[in-house]
């Protein structure tokens, strides 16, 4: 209701007014000039006072409200009074195969909007979502340009398939992470519970991510451009000893071992030197910049969006780095009954890697020797001055390796719909997805000379040599959906039919060139090589066919209900197992809908449970499992001449058998939100049961599939897989979100985010402990695994040897030499011998924890004020253990500067064992002596911006130009002491083993976003 009074039509004039609800002033309430950043703000009486046009409109806006809008005209006095927004609880969410009003959704859903994930400068989306939401864990497998984050829905999927979750983009599923460009992105929803997740099947255990492209808006043309960029750097690292601290270590070993020290001799000008072999493989201030231009139309019935992102990012190490092109146009038709959608994606990315193991090769290097850059050089003839020519080629060989990947991707995604009666539709959707890779590894020509003069052949590196790998990946997606909704009365009903085919075809091939010895190391093309290996390479293809139905109810939105019923088909399997049918049915309770409800403060209140049956057919790198497949590689002798021929034959066992894993999952949860809207409170409590993982068990040498390298045997030749583990993942998820804003203008928003998973393995089918994995370093392969599968412990747990200090004393010597290890000596590590059988043994070790955090909790603030906007984001996660791989390593090469500190007769307190060479048995990796606690709380980013269009003003057509600063990791608070406690591992059984990792980088940038 509006009150006014007359005045003369003067060109400005000051208006004045007050803001109600129901009588009660609102305090804090935005009043601006339409298509301006002119405004102010009610006081704490609600009223307000302003200069204005009388041409103008003024808005009224208030969180939790609906928003009015009044002409100024020859009004001078308002009084304005606000409705509550009733239709905010109507926000539609993407549940798969359709939409619902969040109000009913029965599922664990949460949706993240392109606003949240803009706020966040990266190019992944999983980086983009850590801390975000409750129950999606979100882990850094490397702080490696464009190297793609972990992610886990509600704990650990599988122990040998896939664990990360389902993508879906526009409706058509991808076979892994699509990559896309988070600024391409409208919103992600996320299944997190099994009856949300159910009618995808037998993908669906691990979760699945929804993801929805932007599209145009209707009725103008929007511009935006973004672009971003700064600096990288790294922030810690493992601390090595300088020269004069390596003598002293060197001395205390020479009397530990009576051997005197070598050094001087093989470099008498090792105390001129004290060289920093890991700021040589480090690029410091590292450059990252990020480009993007959105537009945006739309007319009558179409709508048009077009996207191009361009991303940058050098390596902190050297010779890596990642570049990206994306282009994304979505368009869309709405004509009545008829209704069309399309997307086009294409994308180029380069990845440089760096040199394999360049970390560990750059600790192994001593100080005393001459720096990289000091070194003579005749084109790819180097001289080594130092007697360690072997050694230090270790690092200097592979400093002009290259690691060049090239993927392009080129996705589409098509639907149509028609409305055939009132509340029937049906819509087919087609999709395909394409993808190329190549890879090329070169190691050029590399000739070592010592000083004088004379060549070094095992040093050198006499032919270049190049692998090159191919990839071609394609996914056909057509499906089939009829659509039916039906109200009458307070009762409402959706019906969903789907039938869907998938068809997924990879192929790769492969081939290792060498070049002469007096090639260039320019030419790098198979016409140069003298030699080329026979090409390797395989094709798989798999086909999949779903048939799903699913019932949506309502009374009166009080009472929801739905059932999906889903039976999936696959060609990995045989003809009998090859189909299985999985179930969901999940129930609501809107209870503040109910006519006794009269809590006024909070606005809804909804209960939530679910059961579902949901499977895995992602069960590795071999979709042919369950057939017997004929491979190469078994070269034999034929003929009279004893000529050796290729052969193929059948190497590994088949089980016909075997099936997908599945998975039960039970969810409840509750929904509350407070005062209009302002609060918002979401709890679950979950069990996911894993059943029937693939697992692999070890056949005997006797069953006759045993093949050997030398050194070693190649043990998947004799592995038998079967369908034989169980798991569970039980878990707490908690979100609150607070939003308001004050009578001064201030508007402010803090989430909260809490996760508790709790992850066991409850059969290996038969065995207690094994599948053993985590070896901490990549160079010495001589050390031992860390990580096993044990039944009553999370998946990949630490199982180590546990150490009770050093031995200091003689008595102490004399009790451990008699009683376990006849050779020990004084500062060696006292391991405990569990099992006191005399001898320490794999089954002295014990657990000792694992990578998994005991839980974890995001937070995120926002304020904005007067064109001013400032946002936080921190991550802190609590229990996770950490095997310190790369400290190890450095004890291993006698370079960590604890060992200044070691114990010696001077030192005969100290808690750092006699490190004397890299086999010791103070160095072994069984040892828990390298496990650290991995907790740690990181401001994710801070960023602080303003809009310049405040000043620029409204008649430029600009109608944003924001510009911000902004840091991306700039504070860790950990007790870790290795480069990142953010260690996710490249598979489950290297969570938690820091082997060197490439380290998370600290960002400074300054960005600016204009809109028109």
């Amino acid at each position: 209701m509006i009150f006014y009074t007359t005045i003369s039509l003067a060109q400005e004039v000051v208006v004045s007014g007050k803001v109600t609800d129901n009588g009660q002033p609102l305090p804090g309430v935005n009043v601006l000039v339409k298509g301006t950043t002119k405004g102010t703000v009610t006081d704490f009486d609600g009223n307000f006072s302003i200069n204005v046009l009388k041409e103008d409109v003024l808005v009224f806006n208030y969180i939790g409200y609906v928003p009015q809008e009044h002409e100024v005209g020859t009004t001078t006095n308002f009084d304005i009074s606000l409705k509550e927004d009733l239709e905010l609880l109507d926000e539609v969410v993407v549940v798969g195969y359709g939409t619902q009003k969040k109000k009913e959704v029965t599922g664990a859903v949460n949706n993240v909007g392109s606003e949240a994930l803009e706020k966040m400068p990266t190019p992944d989306l999983g980086t983009a979502l850590q801390g975000q939401v409750a129950g999606v864990n979100v882990q850094a497998s490397s702080g490696a340009p464009g190297a793609a984050a972990n992610i886990q829905i509600r704990g650990v999927g599988s122990i040998t398939g896939s664990t990360e979750p389902l993508y879906v983009v526009d409706g058509i599923p991808y076979q892994s992470n699509p990559n896309i460009a988070p600024s391409q992105i409208k919103s992600v929803d996320i299944l997190k519970d099994g009856a949300s997740a159910a009618i995808y099947g037998v993908r669906a255990s691990n979760g699945v991510i929804l993801i929805t492209t932007k599209t145009g808006d209707p009725g103008k043309v929007r511009v935006d451009f973004t672009a971003w960029g700064g600096i990288q750097n790294i922030t810690s690292g493992t601390p090595l000893m300088d020269t004069h601290q390596q003598f002293y270590y060197d001395q205390l070993r020479a009397d530990a071992t009576g051997i005197p020290s070598s050094v001087l001799s093989e470099n008498p000008r090792a105390l001129e030197n004290n060289s920093d072999f890991i700021g040589a493989i480090q690029n410091d201030n590292a450059a990252i910049q990020n480009y993007e231009l959105n537009v945006a139309s739309g007319k009558g019935d179409l709508q048009i969006n077009a996207n191009v992102n361009y991303f940058n990012q050098e390596g902190i190490i050297i010779n890596s780095g990642y570049d990206r092109l994306a282009t994304r146009l979505t368009g869309s038709m709405n004509k009545k009954k008829f209704k069309m959608f399309a997307s086009v994606g294409f994308q180029n990315e380069n990845t440089s890697s760096e040199p394999w193991a360049i970390y560990e090769r750059a600790i192994t290097q001593r100080p005393w020797s001459t720096p990289l850059e000091e070194l003579p050089t005749n084109g790819d003839i180097v001289q080594i001055p130092d007697q360690n020519e072997i050694t230090y080629s270790y690092l200097s060989g592979i400093m002009s390796n290259t690691d060049e990947t090239n993927t392009k991707r080129f996705n589409i995604a098509l639907s149509a719909s028609y409305e055939i009666l009132k509340g029937l539709t049906y819509q087919v959707r087609a999709g395909s997805n394409f993808l190329n890779s190549t890879r090329d590894r070169f190691q050029p020509k590399y000739t070592i000379i010592d000083a004088g003069g004379n060549y070094v052949p095992a040093a050198s590196r006499p032919q270049a040599r190049s692998n090159e790998d191919y990839t071609w990946n394609e996914r056909y997606t057509l499906e089939n959906i009829l659509t039916y909704n039906k109200s009458f009365g307070k009762h409402n009903l959706n019906f969903t039919g789907t039938y869907s085919l998938e068809q997924y075809t990879n192929r790769t091939t492969g081939l290792l060139m060498s070049f002469a010895e007096n090639g260039n190391n320019e030419i790098r093309v198979p016409n140069a090589a003298v030699s080329i290996s026979n090409p390797v390479g395989q094709i798989q293809e798999t086909a999949l066919v779903g048939m799903m139905g699913r019932l949506q109810y309502s009374y009166d939105s009080r009472y929801l209900l739905s059932v999906s019923l889903r039976r999936d088909g696959t060609s990995q399997f045989r003809v009998d197992n090859r189909f299985d049918v999985f179930p969901g049915v999940s129930l609501g309770w809107n209870v503040d809908q109910e006519s006794f409800w009269n809590v006024d403060f909070i606005s809804g209140l909804k209960l939530r449970a679910s059961y579902a049956e949901l499977g895995n057919n992602r069960v590795g790198a071999n979709p042919y499992i369950a057939s017997p497949v004929i491979e190469q590689g078994i070269n034999y002798l034929y003929g009279y001449n004893q000529e050796l021929t290729p052969g193929l034959a059948q190497r590994r066992f088949a089980n016909p058998d075997i099936s997908w894993e599945t998975a039960i999952a039970q969810n409840i949860g509750i929904d509350v939100t407070m005062w209009n809207d302002r609060i918002q409170f979401t709890a679950d409590v979950y069990r996911n049961q894993k059943q029937n993982m693939i697992l692999g068990q070890q056949l005997p040498l006797s069953a006759g599939a045993n093949v050997t390298r030398e050194n070693n045997e190649v043990e998947i030749y004799r592995t038998f897989t079967l369908n034989a583990g169980d798991m569970t993942n039980t878990g707490l998820e908690l979100a609150l979100n607070y939003k308001n804003q004050t009578e001064y203008g201030l508007n402010y928003n803090i989430g909260l985010t809490f996760t508790k998973n709790v992850n066991e393995v409850t059969n290996l089918n038969g065995i207690e402990r094994g599948y053993a994995g985590g070896r901490p370093s990549l160079t010495m392969g001589s050390m031992d695994h860390t990580t096993f599968m044990a039944v009553g412990h999370e998946a990949a747990s630490f199982f180590l040897v546990q150490t009770d200090g050093i031995i200091r004393t003689d008595e102490e010597l004399k009790e451990y030499q008699e009683t376990i290890n006849p050779t020990a000596r004084l500062g060696d590590v006292r391991y405990v011998d569990q099992d006191g059988d005399g001898q320490i043994t794999d089954n002295d070790r014990v657990y000792a924890g694992s990578g998994m955090p005991d839980f974890e909790s995001g937070i995120i603030a926002s304020l904005g004020y007067k064109g001013f906007d400032f946002f936080i984001q921190g991550y802190y996660s609590h229990g996770a253990k950490i095997y310190n791989g790369s400290r190890l390593f450095a004890y291993a090469q006698s370079r960590h500067t604890d060992l200044v500190g070691m114990w010696s007769p001077q030192n005969p307190t100290s808690d750092v064992p006699l490190v004397t060479y890299s086999q010791s048995e103070n160095v072994r990796s069984q040892s828990d002596l390298w496990l650290e606690d991995g907790t740690y709380f990181r401001i994710r980013t801070i960023t602080l911006g303003y809009d310049l269009s405040r000043v620029i003003g409204q008649e430029s057509g600009i109608s944003k130009a924001r510009v911000y600063v902004s840091a991306v990791n700039p504070f860790t608070f950990t007790k870790y002491r290795g480069y990142d406690p953010e260690v996710g591992g490249e598979n489950i059984l290297m969570r938690g083993v820091d082997r060197g990792n490439y380290p998370v980088s600290r960002q400074f940038l300054l960005g600016a976003q204009i809109s028109f």
